[in-house]
């Protein structure tokens, strides 16, 4: 006869009393006492733990930066891990630090780049001399700039009105709606956007097809930051309420038809009517 000891079961651990949904299949955890989904046997250990994993939570012990710019990481390359982080507790203030910090990170290097096209004296790539009055006046540059500020206030406040459907118990909508403002953490990449924006600026007259060529890869950065903003979005609409994809789908659609509206009237329509303001009160001077 063996001599080894009989093999103990796992002692069962506690039941899951809320409605998450497995990572990999979709399934409903809600009731479970093991480790392992019982529908695709997936791990559940970023499900059960109770620690945060967002670094931002802990910028007190990393610093603000390192927090700040670990926490853009986790968003962009860890969406499972990150949208895990609806199994726990998620601070709304905190999110909204987080999502001001992005704001100042998009802004700042916008200040920057018009103090140094103002300090250069880089003039208007415009052939109109309305336009060149335009681009040197400061009235308008601060109406436009708090324009562009409005915008991205706007912008990443879209995504949360799509996190909360009725299926979804309160508390998890709110912590879908707290981390859909971690979402808009690819935005702070702007930096280098605004710095080609800014050297396409700057060469266009010098050398107008390398003004011209910045310019479109400018452009393409600008829509790669929005393509990782939208793509982290979706990612938490699967995730929020697996068993209705047309909600994932629903996001996927209007988020962006919400921000190219947005686009339209807050960084075409009021800057022109700034310029049409402007022009109307120059020829009464």
């Amino acid at each position: 006869m063996s001599d080894a000891p009989p093999v103990q079961a796992p002692a069962p651990l506690p039941t899951i009393a809320q409605d998450i949904f497995c990572q990999r299949c979709g399934y409903n955890l809600r009731g479970l006492t093991g480790n392992r989904c019982p529908e695709c046997g997936g791990s559940l250990d970023g499900v059960r733990s109770l620690v945060p994993q967002i670094p931002w939570v802990y910028r007190k012990e990393l610093g603000w930066w390192r927090a700040y710019w670990r926490t853009i990481w986790f968003v962009m390359f860890r969406q499972a891990q990150f949208c895990d982080e609806m199994a726990r507790p998620v601070s709304y203030a905190d999110s909204q630090k987080f999502r001001w910090l992005t704001i100042a990170m998009v802004y700042m290097p916008v200040l920057l780049a018009d103090i140094l096209l103002w300090v250069t004296g880089t003039p208007s790539p415009f052939n109109e001399t309305v336009f060149d009055a335009v681009w040197d006046s400061i009235f308008a540059a601060v109406i436009l700039h708090l324009c562009f500020l409005f915008y991205f206030v706007a912008a990443t406040g879209v995504p949360s009105y799509f996190f909360h459907p009725r299926e979804v118990p309160v508390q998890q909508q709110n912590r879908a709606i707290a981390l859909s403002y971690y979402a808009c953490g690819p935005l702070s990449l702007s930096s280098v956007t605004v710095f080609t924006a800014t050297l396409a600026a700057l060469l266009w007259y010098i050398r107008e097809h390398a003004g011209l060529f910045l310019s479109l890869v400018a452009i393409g950065l600008a829509f790669g930051q929005f393509t990782a903003w939208w793509l982290d979005v979706i990612h938490l609409a699967r995730r929020l309420v697996p068993q209705k994809p047309g909600r994932a789908v629903a996001v996927a659609v209007y988020v962006p038809l919400l921000w190219l509206l947005l686009t339209g009237i807050i960084l075409v329509a009021l800057p022109l009517l700034v310029v049409y303001v402007y022009i109307i009160f120059a020829s009464l001077s």
